[in-house]
This record gives structure tokens, C-alpha cells and sequence, in this order.
């Protein structure tokens, strides 16, 4: 549902005081987004609504809410006042962060926990050092014997202390990885190697990633996670380029796979990404993620015209 500017000032109020149902609120920012993705609205005007979640009590609109902010910070990553837009997003998740905390509170369920990990996640990979720190404190204290850390919070803690993290950080990581003897546990360590923003260590990941430190499985995972990391972009990106024949050789016969890999190509918003992406793939056909492929440079696509749309606007409006 669109509405006039006018109208879309008079619901801030109220998702401000709650009086909407979370029903409602969910679908107020995921349809202003929507609106604002297919140029029917502003983005500034989803992020003028946004600013009005700051007192949101439920995991589901945080979690949604969450997944269009990290959409609009994978397409201004390149741009000026990205650290703007940081600084934006690290203001509105923060309260809620510190509602929550670290610890879990008697009579609490599991909604609570995810709530806990999402809002502590995102202020922290946007750079909250508050959280930051508290990640990093609760590594330490994970070293000494992982009891001391609860499962719930496990992921949030070794990813927010890979992306603040440095090379002890990270082998420290590599190491628990290898001790890990539940997948879930494995996962969670890997993804975490993913988040570091020494663009060689994030290198010396993907190197790792098809040799025999990574199970073939979970190699996807490590180089799409790298991908999502705007340090590693450009990096997986080179990686998959130059190890096709082996992805393809280990990928090709299933799809979903190749599938996966090749959708990072969809974060790209400029035209010399996007005449790469086409002249590789027209020299390396891959019939099994063809669909995929296509889907990718339609994105690409889409995200530059995003970008000429919003521009201007967005400068503006973070330089206000």
C-alpha cells in the first residue's frame, strides 16, 4: 500500500508508541520498501518510517526490518556517505541492543533469544563499538572454556569478534573450527572467518575454502559468506573467476550449488561489474545455473538504476 507523504508522516507516531499491531508494522516498512526498491517511492522515505522502530518489541519486524537495511547497505557501499548511512543503522539498532543485552532473563523463550541475536548482530556489524567489545570480551571468555558462552548467542559472538578481529582472532578461530565436532558449531566458526576486514585474511579464507580445511559442502558457504562481506566483494568475486573450472567441476552436474555462488554477482551496482559479470559467463557457460545467471544480471541491473534513482536524494538527506 502506498500512501501520500503526508499520510506516511502520520504512522510514525504510531509505530513509535506500539498502538499499530506488529502485523501492521511489519508490513508498513516491508511494503515501503517494496515501494521504494520499484521506484514508486523514496528510499528516504523508508528511512524517514525506520527511524520510527526504535522502541519495537518483535523479533519478526526487527528481523524483516533488518533484512532491507542490509539490502540498502550492500548498494551504498561505495558510496560517500556510507558511513553515514553506518552510523544511521547503528543509532536505530542500538537501544533495542541494549534492551536486550547478552544475557538471557529467567522465564525467557526461544523468541526472545533469536530477538537477542538479530539486534545484537546487526548493531555490531554496523559497527557499534559497545557490542563490538562485549563480542570480543565473550571470545575470550569462550577460549577459556566455551561453557562460559551460551549456544544462543554463540554465532553473534564469533562474528562480531572476526569482523573487530586480527590474525591471533583469527587463527584462534580456525582452531576452535577444527576442535568443533558438532556442524552447527563448524558453521557458526566459518561463517565468523568470513567477517573479517583484512582483505588478506579474507583472501587466506577463500584460499582455504577448497582445500581440506572445508568439508566440499560447506565451501558454498564460506565463499558466499566472504561475498557478503563489502571488504570481500570484490575478492570472491576474483576467487570464483579464477578457481571455475574446479567449482564448476565440484558444482556443475548438481546447479544448486553453482546456483548459489553465482548469485553473489548480485550485489554488484555498477557498470563495469556488470560488463564483467556478462563477459564471463558468455566465455563460461554454465547451463546448470543459467536461470540463475540471468536472474543475477537483471539484479545488477536493477541496483544501477536504484542508484541513479536515489543518489542525489540520499546524499542529501545524509548530508541534512
Amino acid at each position: 500500500v502506498n500512501y501520500s507523504s503526508e499520510d506516511w508522516a502520520r504512522l510514525v507516531p504510531a509505530i513509535s508508541s506500539l498502538e499499530l499491531s506488529a502485523p501492521d508494522r511489519l508490513g508498513i516498512q516491508n511494503d515501503a520498501y517494496a515501494l521504494s526498491r520499484a521506484g514508486l517511492l523514496p528510499v528516504t522515505q523508508f528511512l524517514s518510517l525506520a527511524r520510527s522502530y526504535e522502541n519495537e518489541p518483535d523479533v519478526s519486524v526487527w528481523g524483516d526490518l533488518a533484512s532491507n537495511l542490509r539490502d540498502i547497505d550492500n548498494l551504498l557501499a561505495n558510496e560517500p556517505y556510507y558511513w553515514t548511512f553506518q552510523a544511521f543503522a547503528r543509532d536505530l539498532f542500538h537501544p533495542a541492543a541494549q534492551r536486550t543485552g547478552w544475557e538471557a532473563r529467567p522465564g525467557e523463550g526461544h523468541l526472545d533469544a533469536l530477538l537477542r541475536s538479530i539486534v545484537l548482530g546487526q548493531a555490531g556489524s554496523y559497527g557499534d563499538t559497545e557490542f563490538l567489545e562485549g563480542a570480543k570480551e565473550r571470545f575470550g571468555w569462550f577460549l577459556q572454556d566455551p561453557a562460559n558462552v551460551h549456544p544462543d548467542i554463540r554465532g553473534v559472538v564469533f562474528s562480531l569478534a572476526g569482523q573487530a578481529g586480527d590474525r591471533n582472532t583469527y587463527d584462534n578461530l580456525w582452531e576452535q573450527e577444527k576442535r568443533a565436532t558438532l556442524q552447527e558449531e563448524k558453521i557458526r566458526l566459518l561463517s565468523a572467518l568470513t567477517r573479517f576486514s583484512h582483505r588478506d585474511l579474507l583472501q587466506e579464507t577463500l584460499e582455504r575454502s577448497l582445500s581440506a580445511d572445508v568439508r566440499s559442502q560447506d565451501t558454498i558457504t564460506v565463499v558466499t559468506g566472504v561475498a557478503a562481506n563489502r571488504h570481500g566483494r570484490e575478492l570472491a568475486w576474483n576467487f570464483i573467476k579464477g578457481r571455475w573450472a574446479e567449482f564448476d567441476r565440484r558444482y556443475g552436474g548438481g546447479g544448486f550449488g553453482l546456483m548459489r555462488l553465482v548469485s553473489i554477482c548480485s550485489n554488484f551496482s555498477d557498470e563495469a561489474k556488470l560488463a564483467d559479470v556478462e563477459s564471463f559467463f558468455r566465455e563460461h557457460p554454465a547451463p546448470a545455473a543459467e536461470r540463475t545467471i540471468r536472474q543475477s544480471l537483471e539484479r545488477i541491473r536493477l541496483n544501477i538504476k536504484w542508484l541513479e534513482r536515489n543518489r542525489s536524494e540520499l546524499a542529501e538527506w545524509f548530508g541534512g
